[in-house]
């Protein structure tokens, strides 16, 4: 959930400003007592902002997020120039000089758990705040023997949608089945499971034995900003695997979905192994893209494989019908986007490029997984400043030690065409289609990686998945990534 709020720079509105962050803090799941910390190093902020940011009228915004496992505060605004490298604390100075310059800033990193400062230039600067929300981990809560026991092989198994009396047990399975390497870390606490259930962030089903032990759980996670849902978090105890709980629980799923009138689903299904991507096909899910290296490395237990970053092949399932679409297609891709069109069941009219309009902005949206070390730029809408903001967002990825940059270019724009072009320019490379990813829009991906991959750790099983792996391979050669 985000909170969008924005104030004059005035000294009136600091304490009802501290007084929300306090409240909301506390409604998310901090204690009194962290709430009291992450709003004084809110105080700090907002203070030095409204004091001496602006020499004369002004605003400033904030982004309050709220997610599983952290609270983030981000501030926006276009005041004086600032460098806070230029103005360190020193603790020396303060106490022979009584020079408490950079104090506020200082405060703000020992009453938070990550602070960090960007300049953008004519875009002013952003300050971000988080706090990290102490949840119990299952191995606090269960001992290593009792979280390590197979369920006994069992006579029948019955199926039931989730519920936040099932969090424990989910958190047991996934440890029991991954031990510590699976990449979504808020599934070994079990606080943020109920927590995503009550907010209604995902839905699911988990499977019992006939003695009510957890050996199945797969859920749907609902996107935030287009209504497709991800079938993103999947395990079976690893004795009761081959018995079809994987396709039960799917069959499952699809209904559920359908029900809640949701128009597709999508799969991030890991190239270590063709599991997931096999019971994916044996549903009516089609390859659109392949991700490279879009998870951190983990083991899986009973596979073999590299000791790389983990790649993903994206698998659609279509909910409702599409016959044709008309898209701005780059013409270095044009054969196999229309191909990918083609096995969803749409035919795809490619729109010739008469004009181009652009204002002087772009519009597009970060996400940064700072977990997973990854970028990913939504671009709604081209401006005459893309690439220089696109270069800017590069530069500032690379010091911050991200290991790669996903762009979604959207289809429905002529200047996607050309963005394809500035882009390459970059090392980015063809991933595939997003179709409905974002405002029910279908966009066009692309990835950079700066880390080595090497694809023959990528096992793909459907036709179109074997075909976009050659194509990705070929296309990040010839822009200089492998």
């Amino acid at each position: 959930m985000e909170i969008h709020i924005k104030l004059p720079a005035n000294e009136k509105v600091i304490q009802p400003s501290i007084d929300f962050v306090y409240r909301w803090s506390i409604e998310c799941g901090l204690s009194e007592e962290e709430a009291a910390e992450f709003a004084t190093a809110f105080d700090e902020l907002i203070t030095d902002i409204v004091l001496f940011a602006y020499p004369e009228r002004g605003e400033f915004s904030i982004t309050l997020k709220d997610f599983l496992s952290r609270l983030e505060i981000i501030v926006y605004e276009l005041g004086e120039p600032f460098d806070p490298e230029r103005h360190r604390y020193s603790a020396k100075k303060a106490l022979s000089e009584g020079d408490f310059e950079g104090a506020g800033f200082e405060v703000i990193k020992k009453l938070s758990d990550n602070f960090i400062f960007l300049y953008k230039g004519r875009e002013g600067k952003e300050f971000r705040i988080v706090k990290n929300i102490k949840h119990p981990h299952i191995t606090h809560i269960y001992s290593e023997k009792e979280l390590k026991k197979e369920p006994k092989k069992a006579v029948s198994y019955q199926i039931s949608p989730v519920t936040e009396n099932d969090a424990e047990d989910i958190a047991k399975l996934i440890y029991r089945s991954y031990g510590y390497t699976y990449p979504k870390e808020d599934m070994y606490y079990p606080d943020r499971i109920i927590k995503a259930l009550k907010e209604g962030k995902k839905f699911g089903v988990i499977v019992r034995t006939d003695r009510r032990e957890a050996v199945g759980y797969f859920a749907v996670i609902i996107s935030t900003d287009s209504n497709i849902g991800e079938v993103g978090e999947v395990v079976v105890s690893p004795d009761h695997r081959g018995k079809g709980i994987m396709k039960m629980m799917m069959k499952a799923l699809i209904d559920m979905v359908k029900a809640k009138g949701l128009l597709g689903l999508f799969g991030e299904a890991v190239t270590v192994h063709t599991i997931s991507q096999k019971v994916n096909a044996k549903y009516g899910f089609k390859s659109t893209a392949l991700i490279v290296g879009f998870f951190p490395f983990a083991k899986y237990k009973g596979f073999k494989h590299g000791q790389q970053r983990i790649s993903v092949v994206i698998d659609f399932l279509p909910l409702v019908e599409r016959k044709e679409v008309s898209l701005y297609i780059p013409q270095k891709y044009k054969n196999l986007i229309k191909e990918i069109y083609k096995n969803l069941g749409i035919t795809v009219r490619n729109i010739p490029v008469k004009k181009i309009h652009l204002k002087e902005k772009s519009f597009f949206k970060v996400n940064i997984n700072y977990q997973f070390e990854t970028a990913v730029i939504v671009i709604f809408s081209y401006g005459k400043d893309f690439e220089d903001r696109i270069r800017n967002k590069l530069m500032s990825f690379e010091k911050k030690g991200l290991k790669g940059v996903y762009i979604d270019l959207p289809l429905d724009k002529p200047f996607t065409k050309k963005a394809v072009q500035i882009l390459r320019k970059y090392g980015f490379f063809f991933a595939g289609v997003m179709p409905l990813f974002h405002k029910e829009r279908d966009f066009l991906r692309m990835q950079k990686i700066y880390q080595h991959i090497d694809f023959k750790y990528i096992n793909t099983f459907s036709d179109m998945a074997q075909k976009l792996k050659k194509f990705v391979k070929r296309d990040a050669k010839e822009v200089g990534v492998l």
